[in-house]
């Protein structure tokens, strides 16, 4: 594993303004960005967050005044996110407004929890193998819980992989996977980690 300052890496907290989101966004909200940011295609460990709204129950989310747009980031394009305070993007009909960037630093808390991380495999068996496997070639120390089956459109298909919470990380593994990140489609949302307060909370399908 390589040495990688935790300061190499921080999450740009942007305000967003409108009043709901399609539930599935990733790949729309990241074909948006990059109608402003180009450059955001060819940066490979560029990550951008689900966006967090409740649930209408009609395939949406609804925002509040607190809802951010998130993106993890390497530390020298950082300055380069500000220039979407003010942007206007559409998701499907919607309309939203990016606003001001707050730039916050990785967390040094654990658990570390991804809401779906993609890794080829739809069986719940094999994808513990391909966890255990890519924790292992990573050299991260950590155990680990899959939950709930979650699915995401990548423009072309739907995919599947699993919410996954790492525990036990030492502090310095922690980084590395919250700078790194697990699996495919991190534009889309997926193997981005963030801080979680509970292991029960998951929704646990297995531990190992």
């Amino acid at each position: 594993m390589s040495e990688i300052g935790i300061a190499a890496m921080s999450d740009a907290h942007l305000e967003l303004r409108g009043p709901h989101i399609p539930a599935d966004h990733g790949y729309l909200l990241f074909r948006e960005l990059l109608r402003w940011l180009p450059w955001i295609e060819d940066e490979p460990l560029l990550g951008i967050h689900p966006v967090h709204g409740a649930d209408s129950g009609a395939g949406e989310l609804m925002l509040n005044r607190r809802t951010k747009l998130v993106v993890r980031c390497p530390a020298g394009r950082l300055d380069e996110l500000t220039k979407l305070n003010g942007r206007t993007i559409h998701l499907e009909q919607q309309e939203l407004v990016i606003g001001a960037c707050k730039i916050k630093p990785l967390s040094r808390y654990t658990p570390l929890y991804a809401h779906c991380v993609v890794t080829g495999s739809t069986d719940e068996k094999e994808f513990t193998l391909d966890i255990m496997r890519m924790l292992s070639q990573m050299g991260i120390d950590s155990r680990f819980i899959c939950g709930r089956r979650q699915q995401v459109f990548d423009g072309r298909d739907t995919v599947s992989g699993y919410s996954l919470l790492l525990h036990n990380l030492p502090l310095k593994h922690a980084i590395h996977m919250q700078q790194q990140g697990l699996g495919a489609h991190r534009k889309l949302g997926c193997g981005i980690f963030i801080p979680h307060k509970s292991i029960a909370a998951v929704g646990a399908i297995g531990s190992v």
